[in-house]
């Protein structure tokens, strides 16, 4: 369940848990089984998708910590720390462990020997050895602070949407504009950014800091068009959708 929550922030654009998991079932019986139902954490909430996207994106990392000892989208440190001793139970005396996520996603398996095989490539996803390198890219994620640190320079600390982790952004040129343009509260009101610069790794995969040279805000959810602003009944004039597109390919349509 904590691994499921610690996902579910990951993926969150404000890092906040809209579902509550509670055991609705569970049985003494060999094999020991517990089963989880996901509750909407406020009344009249419609989280079915996002509970989809928890599940799938759980099972995907756990199945991918079986193959590889890479740290899995969606997965920070807090989650990979359960997930390793999740693994190390199993070592400990259970001889076979299912999870199923439920219909159009599966199952994953675990059995002893595929446990310690896991564990220990959590392990070196946790503390991977140390190769430092940089890349020209860019980031998403929700921008959650700006500061100023110990050189005077100018910070935006941003949500990384994969991993869930705070990346400090250092600011040049465009970048600084573009924070000139928003308010404080609208930083802290936790904006879609996309960051782009020169990323420094601490390892594979592992993002110490973002020389930014320029920021993108994303346009706030309120004022995103709506259905009804886009929704045009008189569009094809009159006439079907067929005869609408069949008029259009021939260049047929006035």
């Amino acid at each position: 369940m904590e691994i499921l929550r610690g996902v579910e922030e990951a993926i969150a654009e404000d890092g906040q848990n809209e579902i509550v998991w509670r055991v609705v079932n569970a049985t003494r019986n060999s094999p020991i089984q517990f089963e989880f139902e996901a509750y909407a954490r406020h009344y009249g909430t419609d989280v079915t998708r996002r509970v989809t996207a928890v599940a799938q994106r759980t099972a995907e990392g756990l199945a991918a910590l079986q193959a590889r000892p890479e740290r899995p989208p969606f997965f920070p440190d807090d989650v990979l720390r359960r997930a390793e001793r999740v693994f190390k139970r199993i070592t400990n005396g259970l001889s076979l462990s299912e999870v199923d996520f439920g219909p159009g996603i599966g199952q994953v398996t675990v059995t002893p020997t595929i446990a310690r095989s896991a564990a220990k490539n959590t392990e070196l996803a946790l503390k991977p050895v140390e190769k430092p390198y940089s890349e020209l890219g860019s980031i998403e994620g929700v921008a959650h602070g700006v500061d100023v640190d110990g050189r005077g320079r100018r910070l935006l600390n941003v949500r990384h949407r994969l991993t869930g982790e705070n990346v400090k952004c250092i600011l040049h040129g465009r970048a600084l504009d573009a924070i000139g343009h928003h308010t404080i509260g609208d930083v802290y009101k936790g904006l879609r950014v996309r960051v782009q610069g020169t990323i420094r790794y601490k390892s594979l995969g592992r993002i110490t800091q973002i020389e930014a040279t320029d920021v993108l805000f994303a346009v706030p959810r309120d004022q995103l068009p709506t259905l009804d602003d886009i929704l045009d009944e008189g569009f094809t004039g009159g006439l079907r959708s067929e005869d609408y597109l069949e008029r259009l390919r021939d260049g047929r349509l006035s």
